[in-house]
């Protein structure tokens, strides 16, 4: 005879729910105070302080914008020299050519006295024709010259007459070559040309060469026309012209 099993149900009832609460929540609490002691115990052990830490971060923060700051003053001043130094150069070349504009204009009107002096300086009475000044400008294959003739002693007479401009120059081979004025003249010009004046005239044109020509020097003759007047001849050095020109000290002491 067999026995069918029994199902039995048992009905578990916890009296006082609320001390059972509080035991879970104890030993969570411990297991908290647990994880937090070892938490420490490990921070100790390892030689780390938050505060520490914290307060080393403010350190370099610190440091930092003390770094950021310099940079930033060091700029400022650099651009401040910067702008300095520009206008101090600025000012210094303007000064710099304001001198040299200076030291031309003082030249030429010294130039300018001499001549005028030339002219009107007391002197014996005969009348006599002077080269005063010659000067000679490159600019490329070109020459540039000016010629300056006066009259020195009365000037009552329109002096006339003819200035001759010839030129020496040197081959490659060594020998020395003459050359009138037409023959190197860049715009048509005559041997002789006429002069007329009681004070003062200048001639004044262009040249060139013929390629491998060296020039040596010029020579320059003025011819009155009345016998009364002497004539005048005068070479100059092409290098002296080429330099600064040439000037004569007619009526100075």
């Amino acid at each position: 005879m067999k026995y069918a099993p029994r199902e039995t149900k048992y009905l578990i009832s916890v009296h006082k729910p609320e001390l059972w609460l509080l035991s879970v929540l104890a030993v969570f609490a411990a297991v908290a105070v647990v994880v937090w002691g070892a938490y420490m115990y490990g921070q100790h052990t390892a030689g780390f302080d938050q505060s520490d830490y914290d307060e080393e971060i403010e350190i370099l923060r610190q440091a930092l914008d003390e770094q950021t700051a310099e940079k930033e003053r060091v700029l400022r001043d650099n651009a401040r020299l910067s702008r300095g130094s520009d206008i101090q150069k600025d000012a210094s070349g303007k000064i710099s050519n304001s001198l040299a504009e200076c030291k031309d204009e003082s030249i030429k009107l010294k130039e300018e006295l001499t001549f005028y002096k030339n002219i009107v300086a007391p002197r014996k009475s005969e009348r006599e024709i002077k080269i005063n000044k010659v000067t000679v400008a490159a600019s490329g294959d070109v020459f540039n010259y000016k010629v300056a003739l006066i009259q020195v002693g009365k000037h009552d007479v329109l002096q006339r007459g003819y200035v001759e401009i010839s030129f020496t120059g040197r081959r490659a081979d060594g020998t020395e070559v003459s050359y009138d004025l037409p023959a190197v003249s860049v715009d048509e010009a005559s041997k002789r040309q006429r002069f007329g004046f009681k004070y003062f005239q200048n001639f004044e044109g262009s040249i060139r060469f013929p390629e491998g020509i060296e020039p040596l020097s010029v020579n320059i003759k003025a011819l009155p026309n009345t016998s009364r007047v002497p004539s005048v001849e005068q070479d100059y050095d092409w290098d002296e012209l080429i330099a600064g020109g040439s000037e004569s000290n007619v009526g100075q002491e």
